[in-house]
């Protein structure tokens, strides 16, 4: 299975990045947010209420007190004015308010969703993806539908209530003026059908060129030593203003596609208003209607078509939301393919490890080890060697779980691997890689990092469970001791202290099966032979798996296998070990 994130059929894309799939996705999100959410609809509504009617009264005003000279009367309305208009300025602060908090907490749910989802996937999907673009879509198309819920949506409904309240109610008052007034909405309606899957598409590829762009800065920033130390600033440079440029080509086009409707929309609703005044002008000839009749319509005319324009604006966030919703769902609707099986046991004496038949292959149809058949006793050093490419890291992986196999089945300590949860593998075994990562913090926080007997220690505790198992040398090699602080690219320690952290809060653990990955490869003898001492003090049943390419490491090994084109084959001895290296050589 392949983990790339890429767009899918456009045919599929229509389906289902609509805000009805989107509220039925977020539905356990929003069951908190009941009463906030009916909150906020009542104040919609009040202020929509308010937009219908006020125009009408406005009318009124003109007719019945101000064309009559009635200034009491005038007095009186227009108190009933204000007070609807504060009404309504109240209304609108609340649904905006109250919505605004609505997506601010989906908002967080949902990115902490994503966040476990990301966390559930295999190391496959971590390989097919750039984590630039990860992060673009947990902070930058999370965002866009976080404006989904506090803006579009309040202002969507607003607009919705007051479109339809006000064409029904000016039908009832007249119907001739509310057919000016309504002329050019099918016009509107069909140019949005037709531009919508455009928007739509802009902002598709906007969003995709924005996480690309984000996935060249983390991929540059982060190999910076690099990129200095071989002098390709220019190479990276080229490669940023590539990546910007279509970043820059996607966000224009996607700008273009955003502000193509609302001129549209402002342009229908002057000729609206131009055809009232002319229509309505010819009326109050024949004595159908009034003056203060003819201004309402112009101002209701006003107020239908803002809330159109009002929504010509909001389809481009619309659309941008939708486009965001399609690449955040497909990471969550990604499955990880280390699926949990049935508990199975073998028959025979158990081992510590036992691969039976096993195939695997990180492409379809490329196998990397094939028909892998090995035992592995308990307490006993097992020594992986072999040219690079051979298949040595890979065996290392699927006995980690970091994969699983094509075919065949591995057991530990007679239990079939993928019947194991992953906690129990991670305490059961001990894995030390070539370059360790060290998180930001203090090395005692590194050192506890992922053992739950350790977590609750404090410096002084800590430091006495290290020494109670003789490996009080390791501290001696830190100035501050446990205190040292580790920066988050652990730029300020050198290779050999990161390894010797990774020894020991791996040594802490006490794991049954301790694989070693080229753990030496890097670092001086004399750290070397400390890190020997630090690997005895292990117990006496505890199996080890050395990966290594230098055969001085592999010496105390009781059994070396030989890994060369997928196949492994047990070397006689050490001797035996290097006339199998050498032919490899020979024969390449």
């Amino acid at each position: 299975m392949r983990y790339k994130l890429t767009q899918k059929k456009e045919g599929e894309v229509e389906k289902k990045s609509n805000i009805l799939s989107i509220l039925i996705a977020f539905s356990p999100f929003l069951r908190t947010e009941k009463l906030r959410i009916t909150l906020g609809f009542i104040a919609i509504v009040i202020n929509s209420a308010v937009s219908i009617v006020a125009p009408f009264i406005l009318g009124s005003v003109i007719d019945d007190y101000i064309l009559k000279r009635d200034v009491d009367g005038l007095l009186r309305i227009v108190l009933v004015l204000i007070a609807m208009y504060a009404v309504a300025f109240v209304t609108s602060y609340l649904q905006i308010y109250l919505m605004g908090i609505v997506g601010q907490n989906v908002l967080f749910k949902l990115r902490d969703k994503i966040f476990r989802k990301i966390q559930s996937l295999p190391l496959e999907f971590f390989n097919d993806n750039k984590s630039g673009d990860l992060i673009s879509r947990i902070n930058n198309d999370t965002d866009k539908l976080n404006q989904l819920f506090s803006e579009v949506l309040v202002r969507l409904t607003g607009s919705v209530f007051t479109i339809v309240g006000i064409g029904i109610f000016i039908i009832f008052v007249n119907a001739k003026l509310a057919a000016a007034t309504l002329i050019g909405v099918v016009a509107l309606f069909v140019i949005t059908t037709l531009l919508g899957p455009l928007i739509r598409k802009a902002n598709k590829k906007s969003l995709d060129a924005l996480g690309n762009f984000s996935a060249e800065i983390q991929e540059s920033l982060s190999n910076f030593k690099v990129i200095i130390a071989f002098n390709r600033r220019d190479y990276f440079k080229e490669k940023f203003q590539e990546a910007q440029q279509k970043n820059y080509l996607a966000a224009v086009w996607a700008a273009v596609a955003n502000g193509v409707i609302a001129p549209i929309y402002d342009f229908a609703g002057n000729i609206a208003q131009l055809l009232i005044l002319i229509y309505g002008i010819y009326l109050i000839g024949t004595g159908e209607v009034t003056i203060g009749l003819l201004i309402s319509f112009i101002s209701y005319a006003d107020r239908f078509y803002q809330p159109l324009r009002i929504m010509a604006s909001l389809i481009a966030t619309l659309q941008s939301s939708l486009a965001a919703w399609t690449r955040v769902n497909e990471i969550l609707t990604a499955e990880s393919n280390l699926i949990e099986a049935d508990e199975k046991t073998i028959d025979e004496k158990k081992s510590i490890l036992k691969f039976d038949n096993v195939s695997f292959g990180y492409l379809e149809g490329s196998d990397v080890l094939k028909d892998i058949n090995i035992d592995l006793d308990y307490g006993k050093t097992y020594a992986l060697v072999g040219p690079t490419g051979g298949g040595k890291s890979t065996l290392a992986s699927l006995i980690a779980r970091l994969f699983d196999a094509r075919a065949g089945e591995i057991y530990l300590e007679g239990k079939n691997l993928k019947s194991i949860a992953p906690s129990e593998i991670a305490k059961e075994i001990g894995f030390i890689l070539q370059d360790p990562y060290l998180f930001g913090g203090t090395l005692a926080d590194n050192i506890k990092y992922g053992n739950d007997e350790l977590q609750n220690l404090n410096s002084e505790e800590l430091a006495t469970r290290i020494k109670e198992l003789g490996l009080e040398k390791v501290l001696e090699r830190f100035n501050s001791g446990l205190d040292v602080k580790v920066s988050s690219d652990s730029e300020n320690i050198s290779l050999g202290q990161k390894q010797l952290i990774a020894f020991l809060r791996t040594i802490l653990r006490k794991p049954k099966l301790l694989i070693l990955d080229e753990a030496t490869a890097n670092i001086d003898t004399i750290t070397e032979a400390l890190l020997e001492e630090i690997i005895d003090k292990l117990p006496k049943d505890t199996t080890k798996i050395i990966i290594a390419h230098r055969l001085n490491t592999i010496k105390k090994a009781d059994q070396i296998f030989f890994i060369a084109n997928g196949e492994v084959t047990q070397a006689k001895n050490l001797k035996g070990a290097v006339e199998m290296i050498e032919n490899v050589k020979r024969s390449s």
